[in-house]
């Protein structure tokens, strides 16, 4: 990290504000597979936030930026509330604009929204669905179609994991997990890459799926309950 930080030292030493952050930019993507986590190098940190300062962020990025700022400074919940996606928005008027929210989310964490989400009813009860989604991470595909019943609190939920020969995955975990109380139902599919949970009871509380296999994670935007 030695000729980095001298690297940065002169980035730092630039008074024009704004070759200042073009030339830190630069030098993040330069370096990308050798970059300190924040609060790792302290002269790193000076130079990240000085180039923030002037530079424009995109929303996603601000987003993110803010997460990962309150989450350092312990406020994770709080900051999950805000990315939360309402489903009992998906009932009422405010539908339309709540599924498009949803599938800007998804897009967001690089998932393909497949079946758009929307409000069904079913025999004796009331479905919400956020459709069907999939997310392509290494040689893996992860499909979830997400259905809350309304007048029980319950997720239905139905994985499909294949490989890059699109066979059959095996052993790939599910995870429902909620923001206070951590996981709260596991589930590994079967020999044809399937899970089938129709009836996970969740009560009120802020979720997010998360798909495991190997050393990777495929994770859900969060929503509220």
């Amino acid at each position: 990290m030695s000729r980095l930080n001298k690297e940065l030292a002169k980035i730092l030493s630039i008074k024009d504000e704004t070759a200042c952050a073009e030339a830190f930019e630069k030098f993040c993507k330069k370096n990308a597979g050798r970059l300190p986590m924040p609060g790792e190098d302290t002269l790193f940190d000076k130079a990240m936030w000085a180039a923030s300062e002037f530079m424009t962020l995109s929303k996603r990025d601000e987003d993110i930026v803010n997460r990962v700022t309150r989450h350092m400074l312990g406020e994770q919940v709080d900051v999950v509330k805000v990315a939360a996606l309402k489903l009992r928005d998906l009932v009422g008027s405010a539908r339309e604009a709540t599924a498009a929210a949803w599938q800007e989310m998804l897009g967001a964490m690089a998932w393909q929204q497949m079946v758009p989400a929307g409000a069904l009813r079913g025999v004796g009860a009331q479905i919400v669905s956020l459709g069907t989604f999939q997310k392509q991470v290494s040689d893996a595909n992860v499909q979830v179609n997400l259905g809350w019943l309304v007048d029980q609190d319950q997720l239905r939920i139905l994985l499909q994991a294949k490989d890059e020969k699109n066979e059959a995955m095996p052993e790939v975990e599910i995870r429902i997990q909620e923001v206070e109380r951590g996981v709260i139902f596991t589930r590994k599919t079967n020999e044809d890459g399937t899970v089938v949970a129709p009836n996970v009871y969740v009560g009120p509380g802020q979720y997010r799926i998360e798909v495991v296999w190997d050393d990777q994670v495929a994770q859900t935007p969060y929503f509220m309950i």
